[in-house]
């Protein structure tokens, strides 16, 4: 089968190019023919039709202003964007074309050549971008859906884009536009990493029948050299990135809980030099590390915590170190509560009780029956999300979507 991934960026930037480079790997070394379509940016990885890549765009937190209103025409729909995918398409025809996330950098007007071409098109939901503004259905530390049946003029209302009211203006128009005109018709069957993130899209809107659940497989990293200022003794491990949504501000409180074990924080993003003044004498930051010294700092760590505050739609946080047999305390919010079972597979705390953390992740460290959930969570993770079975369930969908 002919396959065309479809996603904003080309090199491991987080969970969703992690998801969509695994899965060209994955199909690619089971014989199938895979390219790609992303934006041109000197960190890509090699792909064969690099050269029909998109023009780069720069709709980063740190752009300056005068720069994103200049390419604000390209963020509400990027006709460089689907002129590229009109030069692909008349070099590669592909079977089935996999859309991830085009964010702004893209757009949905890719969607239009692959629709004109008649190639079926399925897109998996690692997100909530087409019926939330700001992507993540959260907004000042909570869960939110105020937008919810097409309300968008809220996001304005709160500023809830990157915490811009300029911006939230813009995702606002975009997103009006982009309901007003079907952005999203040309795709056939879309894919939910839970049954959460498809009970969740139908409440908002989305046609049930139209989505397929299937995991996110899951590829354990061979581990590397871990870094040399780790502690000594035990740790608790917090590795993803350092935003609000992802619980970075509980870390200081459940880290004095903790005392004197430590926990050691593996990422960085907006709240890395917050953490730094903040965290105390007991949060260790490490900064962002390669898979290999991840796995290293992993295989070491006592627990791992994933104090998530908004709804995750699978959690590569938590299913990386079940993968590895580690004990994970997660909040019960999202996707996390499918992986993460209660006395079963891990701990489960409320969303937002640090000290409610504390308290799980110490018993996650001493409690004799820890070993015991750990294995129980390698388990369900080898079963649930092996790249084997991961690859089996694309194909099926990608068959559906052909036939459909």
């Amino acid at each position: 089968m002919r396959v065309l991934f479809v996603n904003a960026f080309h090199y491991l930037r987080g969970g969703v190019e992690r998801t969509c480079l695994d899965e060209s790997r994955w199909l690619a070394a089971a014989g199938h023919e895979v390219a790609h379509f992303a934006i041109r940016d000197p960190r890509n990885l090699p792909s064969p039709t690099a050269g029909y890549f998109a023009p780069p765009a720069d709709f980063g937190e740190g752009a300056p202003v005068l720069r994103q209103l200049a390419q604000l025409p390209r963020a509400l729909w990027s006709r460089p964007a689907a002129a590229a995918m009109e030069r692909l398409l008349a070099a590669f025809r592909p079977d089935i074309a996999h859309v991830h996330a085009p964010s702004r950098y893209l757009t949905p007007s890719v969607l239009r050549p692959l629709e004109r071409a008649r190639v079926p098109v399925v897109m998996t939901l690692h997100d909530y971008k087409p019926w939330c503004t700001n992507r993540i259905l959260f907004a000042h530390g909570a869960p939110c859906e105020r937008c919810r049946g097409g309300a968008h003029w809220h996001a304005l209302a709160i500023g809830c884009v990157q915490g811009s009211r300029l911006k939230s203006a813009i995702g606002a128009a975009e997103a009006y536009l982009h309901d007003w005109i079907g952005a999203y018709r040309a795709v056939r069957r879309w894919i939910a990493p839970s049954r959460f993130v498809a009970e969740k899209t139908a409440e908002l809107g989305l046609d049930r029948a139209k989505v397929r659940v299937l995991a996110h497989g899951v590829e354990r990293a061979a581990p590397g050299v871990a870094p040399g200022s780790l502690p000594e003794g035990r740790f608790v491990l917090f590795a993803g990135r350092l935003t609000v949504d992802k619980g970075v501000r509980l870390l200081p409180a459940i880290a004095a809980k903790l005392a004197p074990v430590p926990v050691v924080v593996a990422g960085d993003g907006a709240l890395s030099s917050w953490l730094a003044r903040e965290g105390g004498p007991g949060v260790r930051q490490l900064g962002h590390l390669a898979d290999e010294s991840l796995a290293a700092v992993m295989r070491r760590a006592g627990a791992v915590i994933v104090p998530s505050l908004f709804y995750e739609t699978f959690g590569y946080a938590a299913a990386e170190p079940m993968a590895d047999g580690r004990p994970v305390v997660a909040a019960r919010i999202g996707a996390l509560p499918e992986l993460v079972e209660h006395e079963a597979t891990g701990l489960l705390a409320d969303p937002g009780d640090a000290e409610g953390f504390a308290g799980l992740t110490k018993r996650a460290l001493d409690d004799p029956a820890a070993a015991r959930w750990g294995e129980e969570a390698r388990r369900r993770i080898e079963e649930q999300c092996a790249p084997r079975r991961h690859v089996e369930g694309l194909l099926a969908i990608y068959r559906e979507a052909i036939g459909g």
